[in-house]
């Protein structure tokens, strides 16, 4: 999956994230998720996974979405600072 620039910041908007917030969580720096949103630079592979990961949250808990950014608590209740790739693949399976 592809991601645009501007569904990469409605996603991180949606999430009530910041810039940084954004970057903290998914182990890069501000500048990263800009040139990301701005379309300047495509994400990575496992950046393209995080952010799958994110979207399909976000869309099957929107409505608890608009009321708490969700995805935050789940992530601190399971002690993650940040989405990793081992993270993603023990959602998986």
């Amino acid at each position: 999956m592809k991601f645009k620039g501007h569904e990469i910041k409605t996603l991180r908007q949606r999430l009530g994230w910041s810039l940084a917030e954004m970057a903290r969580r998914m182990g890069c720096n501000t500048q990263v998720i800009e040139n990301w949103e701005s379309s300047l630079i495509v994400p990575d592979a496992d950046a393209i996974n995080q952010l799958c990961y994110l979207l399909n949250y976000v869309e099957s808990n929107a409505d608890q979405i608009v009321r708490k950014p969700q995805i935050e608590r789940e992530m601190e209740e399971r002690r993650m600072a940040q989405l990793t790739h081992r993270d993603l693949l023990k959602d998986l399976q």
